[in-house]
Protein backbone atom coordinates (compact mmCIF):
# COMPACT_ATOMS: atom_id res chain seq x y z
CA UNK A 1 0.00 0.00 0.00
CA UNK A 2 1.54 3.28 -1.11
CA UNK A 3 1.39 6.35 1.12
CA UNK A 4 -0.64 9.33 -0.06
CA UNK A 5 1.85 12.15 0.35
CA UNK A 6 1.05 15.67 -0.79
CA UNK A 7 4.65 16.85 -1.10
CA UNK A 8 3.94 20.55 -0.73
CA UNK A 9 0.61 20.72 -2.56
CA UNK A 10 -1.38 23.80 -1.59
CA UNK A 11 -4.93 23.17 -0.39
CA UNK A 12 -7.64 25.58 0.76
CA UNK A 13 -10.04 24.27 3.41
CA UNK A 14 -13.01 26.46 4.34
CA UNK A 15 -14.79 26.21 7.67
CA UNK A 16 -11.54 24.76 9.02
CA UNK A 17 -11.55 26.45 12.42
CA UNK A 18 -13.26 23.50 14.11
CA UNK A 19 -15.11 20.24 13.62
CA UNK A 20 -14.62 18.37 10.37
CA UNK A 21 -12.84 21.24 8.64
CA UNK A 22 -10.17 21.35 11.34
CA UNK A 23 -9.70 17.59 11.06
CA UNK A 24 -9.37 17.83 7.28
CA UNK A 25 -6.78 20.60 7.55
CA UNK A 26 -4.74 18.68 10.12
CA UNK A 27 -4.87 15.45 8.12
CA UNK A 28 -3.81 17.13 4.88
CA UNK A 29 -1.00 19.04 6.62
CA UNK A 30 0.18 15.84 8.31
CA UNK A 31 0.56 14.35 4.84
CA UNK A 32 2.66 17.26 3.62
CA UNK A 33 0.13 19.70 2.21
CA UNK A 34 0.43 23.44 2.78
CA UNK A 35 -2.97 24.60 3.96
CA UNK A 36 -4.92 27.83 3.79
CA UNK A 37 -7.12 27.50 6.88
CA UNK A 38 -10.24 29.56 6.30
CA UNK A 39 -12.83 30.29 8.98
CA UNK A 40 -14.72 33.47 9.72
CA UNK A 41 -15.37 32.08 13.18
CA UNK A 42 -19.05 32.88 13.04
CA UNK A 43 -21.83 31.12 14.89
CA UNK A 44 -23.01 27.86 13.29
CA UNK A 45 -26.41 29.52 12.76
CA UNK A 46 -24.81 32.60 11.16
CA UNK A 47 -23.53 35.90 12.51
CA UNK A 48 -20.49 36.88 14.54
CA UNK A 49 -16.80 36.23 13.97
CA UNK A 50 -13.78 34.90 15.83
CA UNK A 51 -10.42 34.98 14.01
CA UNK A 52 -8.91 32.92 16.81
CA UNK A 53 -10.44 29.71 15.47
CA UNK A 54 -8.51 29.68 12.19
CA UNK A 55 -5.39 30.96 13.89
CA UNK A 56 -5.46 28.17 16.49
CA UNK A 57 -5.62 25.49 13.78
CA UNK A 58 -2.69 27.10 11.98
CA UNK A 59 -0.78 27.01 15.27
CA UNK A 60 -1.56 23.29 15.63
CA UNK A 61 -0.28 22.59 12.14
CA UNK A 62 2.90 24.58 12.65
CA UNK A 63 3.54 22.95 16.04
CA UNK A 64 3.45 19.59 14.28
CA UNK A 65 5.99 20.79 11.71
CA UNK A 66 3.58 21.66 8.93
CA UNK A 67 2.90 24.80 6.90
CA UNK A 68 -0.33 26.77 7.05
CA UNK A 69 -1.74 30.28 6.94
CA UNK A 70 -4.96 31.61 8.42
CA UNK A 71 -7.71 33.25 6.40
CA UNK A 72 -10.65 34.77 8.26
CA UNK A 73 -12.57 36.19 5.30
CA UNK A 74 -16.26 35.55 4.81
CA UNK A 75 -17.33 33.42 1.84
CA UNK A 76 -20.57 35.42 1.87
CA UNK A 77 -18.80 38.08 -0.21
CA UNK A 78 -17.09 37.67 -3.56
CA UNK A 79 -14.00 39.52 -2.34
CA UNK A 80 -13.76 37.36 0.77
CA UNK A 81 -14.11 34.12 -1.16
CA UNK A 82 -11.63 35.27 -3.81
CA UNK A 83 -9.07 36.05 -1.12
CA UNK A 84 -8.60 32.33 -0.44
CA UNK A 85 -7.23 31.64 -3.91
CA UNK A 86 -5.29 34.91 -3.89
CA UNK A 87 -3.69 34.08 -0.54
CA UNK A 88 -2.65 30.62 -1.72
CA UNK A 89 -1.06 32.10 -4.84
CA UNK A 90 0.60 34.98 -2.97
CA UNK A 91 1.99 32.68 -0.28
CA UNK A 92 3.04 29.65 -2.31
CA UNK A 93 2.43 30.40 -5.98
CA UNK A 94 0.07 27.49 -6.62
CA UNK A 95 -3.29 25.97 -5.75
CA UNK A 96 -3.83 22.23 -6.03
CA UNK A 97 -7.11 21.58 -4.24
CA UNK A 98 -10.05 23.24 -2.50
CA UNK A 99 -12.35 21.73 0.12
CA UNK A 100 -15.53 23.76 0.67
CA UNK A 101 -16.49 22.59 4.14
CA UNK A 102 -18.19 25.73 5.47
CA UNK A 103 -21.91 25.80 6.27
CA UNK A 104 -24.54 27.30 8.54
CA UNK A 105 -27.86 25.95 9.82
CA UNK A 106 -31.21 27.61 10.40
CA UNK A 107 -33.53 24.66 11.14
CA UNK A 108 -37.27 25.34 11.25
CA UNK A 109 -40.40 23.54 10.07
CA UNK A 110 -41.15 24.67 6.53
CA UNK A 111 -44.32 26.59 7.45
CA UNK A 112 -42.37 28.54 10.10
CA UNK A 113 -39.30 29.24 7.95
CA UNK A 114 -38.87 32.85 6.85
CA UNK A 115 -37.42 33.98 3.54
CA UNK A 116 -34.39 35.27 5.46
CA UNK A 117 -33.91 31.82 7.02
CA UNK A 118 -33.95 30.33 3.54
CA UNK A 119 -31.88 32.97 1.77
CA UNK A 120 -29.16 33.18 4.42
CA UNK A 121 -28.51 29.43 4.29
CA UNK A 122 -28.56 29.34 0.49
CA UNK A 123 -26.18 32.31 0.37
CA UNK A 124 -23.53 30.67 2.56
CA UNK A 125 -23.99 26.98 1.79
CA UNK A 126 -24.50 27.16 -1.97
CA UNK A 127 -23.58 30.59 -3.31
CA UNK A 128 -20.64 30.71 -0.88
CA UNK A 129 -19.28 27.46 -2.32
CA UNK A 130 -19.65 28.81 -5.86
CA UNK A 131 -17.80 31.96 -4.82
CA UNK A 132 -14.91 29.86 -3.49
CA UNK A 133 -14.77 27.47 -6.45
CA UNK A 134 -14.99 30.09 -9.21
CA UNK A 135 -11.57 31.78 -8.79
CA UNK A 136 -9.99 28.45 -7.81
CA UNK A 137 -11.23 26.82 -11.03
CA UNK A 138 -9.68 29.60 -13.12
CA UNK A 139 -6.28 29.15 -11.44
CA UNK A 140 -6.44 25.37 -11.77
CA UNK A 141 -7.42 25.62 -15.43
CA UNK A 142 -4.44 27.81 -16.24
CA UNK A 143 -2.15 25.79 -13.97
CA UNK A 144 -2.76 22.34 -15.43
CA UNK A 145 -5.38 20.89 -13.11
CA UNK A 146 -6.55 20.44 -9.54
CA UNK A 147 -9.13 18.88 -7.27
CA UNK A 148 -12.35 20.40 -5.99
CA UNK A 149 -14.40 18.91 -3.14
CA UNK A 150 -17.79 20.08 -1.89
CA UNK A 151 -19.43 18.86 1.30
CA UNK A 152 -23.07 17.91 0.93
CA UNK A 153 -25.32 16.08 3.38
CA UNK A 154 -27.74 13.20 3.43
CA UNK A 155 -30.33 15.97 3.81
CA UNK A 156 -29.31 17.27 0.40
CA UNK A 157 -29.69 13.84 -1.16
CA UNK A 158 -32.77 12.61 0.70
CA UNK A 159 -34.41 15.63 2.33
CA UNK A 160 -34.85 16.20 6.06
CA UNK A 161 -37.47 17.52 8.46
CA UNK A 162 -37.11 21.22 9.29
CA UNK A 163 -34.19 21.59 6.88
CA UNK A 164 -35.77 22.69 3.60
CA UNK A 165 -33.23 25.54 3.35
CA UNK A 166 -30.22 23.41 4.26
CA UNK A 167 -31.34 20.49 2.07
CA UNK A 168 -31.96 22.79 -0.91
CA UNK A 169 -28.47 24.28 -0.61
CA UNK A 170 -26.78 20.92 -0.17
CA UNK A 171 -28.75 19.44 -3.05
CA UNK A 172 -27.71 22.38 -5.21
CA UNK A 173 -24.09 21.39 -4.68
CA UNK A 174 -24.79 18.21 -6.63
CA UNK A 175 -25.60 20.07 -9.84
CA UNK A 176 -22.85 22.62 -9.25
CA UNK A 177 -20.10 20.10 -8.62
CA UNK A 178 -21.07 17.65 -11.35
CA UNK A 179 -21.18 20.50 -13.85
CA UNK A 180 -17.70 21.59 -12.73
CA UNK A 181 -16.57 17.97 -13.16
CA UNK A 182 -17.82 17.98 -16.76
CA UNK A 183 -16.23 21.32 -17.63
CA UNK A 184 -13.06 20.57 -15.71
CA UNK A 185 -12.35 17.18 -17.29
CA UNK A 186 -10.47 18.54 -20.33
CA UNK A 187 -8.29 20.58 -17.98
CA UNK A 188 -7.43 17.81 -15.50
CA UNK A 189 -9.73 19.30 -12.88
CA UNK A 190 -11.65 16.75 -10.83
CA UNK A 191 -14.68 17.71 -8.75
CA UNK A 192 -16.42 15.48 -6.22
CA UNK A 193 -18.85 15.70 -3.32
CA UNK A 194 -18.74 14.11 0.13
CA UNK A 195 -21.78 13.36 2.28
CA UNK A 196 -20.30 12.94 5.77
CA UNK A 197 -21.62 11.95 9.16
CA UNK A 198 -19.98 13.25 12.34
CA UNK A 199 -20.81 14.16 15.92
CA UNK A 200 -19.15 16.63 18.25
CA UNK A 201 -18.61 19.34 15.65
CA UNK A 202 -19.32 23.02 16.41
CA UNK A 203 -22.45 22.85 14.28
CA UNK A 204 -23.70 19.65 15.86
CA UNK A 205 -23.11 20.85 19.42
CA UNK A 206 -24.84 24.15 18.63
CA UNK A 207 -27.91 22.21 17.51
CA UNK A 208 -27.98 20.31 20.78
CA UNK A 209 -27.34 23.33 22.98
CA UNK A 210 -29.95 25.53 21.32
CA UNK A 211 -32.71 22.90 21.47
CA UNK A 212 -33.50 23.14 17.76
CA UNK A 213 -35.85 20.77 15.94
CA UNK A 214 -33.34 17.87 15.95
CA UNK A 215 -31.85 18.61 19.38
CA UNK A 216 -33.39 15.73 21.34
CA UNK A 217 -32.34 13.06 18.88
CA UNK A 218 -28.87 14.57 18.55
CA UNK A 219 -28.45 14.78 22.32
CA UNK A 220 -29.24 11.06 22.54
CA UNK A 221 -26.52 10.35 19.98
CA UNK A 222 -23.96 12.40 21.89
CA UNK A 223 -24.79 10.54 25.11
CA UNK A 224 -24.24 7.19 23.36
CA UNK A 225 -20.48 6.78 23.89
CA UNK A 226 -20.14 4.03 21.29
CA UNK A 227 -21.93 6.03 18.60
CA UNK A 228 -20.07 9.22 19.48
CA UNK A 229 -16.73 7.42 19.25
CA UNK A 230 -17.54 5.90 15.87
CA UNK A 231 -18.70 9.23 14.44
CA UNK A 232 -15.73 11.38 15.39
CA UNK A 233 -15.16 14.05 12.73
CA UNK A 234 -11.59 12.88 12.06
CA UNK A 235 -13.02 9.65 10.62
CA UNK A 236 -14.31 11.66 7.66
CA UNK A 237 -10.90 13.10 6.76
CA UNK A 238 -9.37 10.04 5.02
CA UNK A 239 -11.85 10.31 2.12
CA UNK A 240 -10.96 14.01 1.82
CA UNK A 241 -7.30 13.05 1.48
CA UNK A 242 -8.17 10.62 -1.32
CA UNK A 243 -10.23 13.17 -3.25
CA UNK A 244 -7.72 16.04 -2.93
CA UNK A 245 -4.67 13.96 -3.86
CA UNK A 246 -3.17 14.11 -7.35
CA UNK A 247 -4.12 10.44 -7.81
CA UNK A 248 -7.83 11.10 -7.12
CA UNK A 249 -9.52 8.20 -8.95
CA UNK A 250 -12.94 9.74 -9.71
CA UNK A 251 -14.78 12.89 -10.74
CA UNK A 252 -18.44 13.85 -10.48
CA UNK A 253 -19.10 11.34 -7.67
CA UNK A 254 -20.95 11.65 -4.36
CA UNK A 255 -18.96 9.74 -1.76
CA UNK A 256 -20.08 8.94 1.78
CA UNK A 257 -18.21 8.71 5.06
CA UNK A 258 -20.08 7.52 8.14
CA UNK A 259 -18.35 6.14 11.23
CA UNK A 260 -15.59 4.36 9.34
CA UNK A 261 -17.86 3.25 6.46
CA UNK A 262 -17.10 4.64 3.03
CA UNK A 263 -19.38 4.34 0.02
CA UNK A 264 -21.23 6.35 -2.60
CA UNK A 265 -24.63 7.74 -3.45
CA UNK A 266 -25.58 6.61 -6.94
CA UNK A 267 -27.71 8.46 -9.46
CA UNK A 268 -29.80 6.03 -11.44
CA UNK A 269 -32.20 6.01 -14.38
CA UNK A 270 -34.59 3.17 -15.14
CA UNK A 271 -35.92 1.81 -18.43
CA UNK A 272 -39.28 3.48 -17.86
CA UNK A 273 -42.08 3.33 -20.44
CA UNK A 274 -42.41 4.94 -23.84
CA UNK A 275 -45.62 5.64 -25.66
CA UNK A 276 -43.79 5.57 -28.98
CA UNK A 277 -44.19 8.20 -31.66
CA UNK A 278 -47.71 9.14 -30.61
CA UNK A 279 -48.39 11.67 -27.86
CA UNK A 280 -49.01 9.72 -24.67
CA UNK A 281 -52.06 10.55 -22.60
CA UNK A 282 -52.20 10.89 -18.84
CA UNK A 283 -54.41 7.79 -18.76
CA UNK A 284 -51.79 5.73 -20.64
CA UNK A 285 -49.10 6.83 -18.21
CA UNK A 286 -51.29 5.69 -15.31
CA UNK A 287 -51.90 2.36 -17.06
CA UNK A 288 -48.13 1.83 -17.38
CA UNK A 289 -47.19 3.31 -14.01
CA UNK A 290 -45.47 0.12 -12.92
CA UNK A 291 -42.93 0.50 -15.71
CA UNK A 292 -42.56 4.24 -15.16
CA UNK A 293 -41.35 3.71 -11.59
CA UNK A 294 -39.85 0.21 -11.92
CA UNK A 295 -36.56 0.15 -10.02
CA UNK A 296 -35.54 -3.33 -11.08
CA UNK A 297 -34.49 -1.83 -14.41
CA UNK A 298 -32.59 1.11 -12.84
CA UNK A 299 -28.96 1.48 -13.82
CA UNK A 300 -26.26 3.79 -12.58
CA UNK A 301 -26.04 6.97 -14.63
CA UNK A 302 -22.58 8.49 -14.71
CA UNK A 303 -21.61 11.94 -15.91
CA UNK A 304 -21.49 10.86 -19.55
CA UNK A 305 -25.13 9.76 -19.45
CA UNK A 306 -26.27 13.31 -18.66
CA UNK A 307 -23.69 15.41 -20.48
CA UNK A 308 -25.40 17.77 -22.87
CA UNK A 309 -28.92 16.83 -21.75
CA UNK A 310 -31.36 19.43 -20.46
Amino acid sequence: MSTLSFDGDVIVVTGAGGGMGRCHALELARRGARVVVNDLGGHPFGGGSDPGLAESVVAEIKAAGGEAVANTASVATADGARSLTEQAMDEWGRLDAVVANHAILRDKPFDEMTLDDFDDVIDVNLRGVMRVFHPAFKVMKSGGGGRIVAITSSAGMLGAHAQANYAAAKSGLLGLTRSIALEGAPHNIKANIVAPGALGTRMHLAMVESATYHASADADLVRNAKVAASLKPERVSPIIAVLTHSTCPVTGEVLCSWGGWYGRFGITRNAGWSGGAELATAEEIVDHWGKVVDQSSARDAGLDAFAGQH
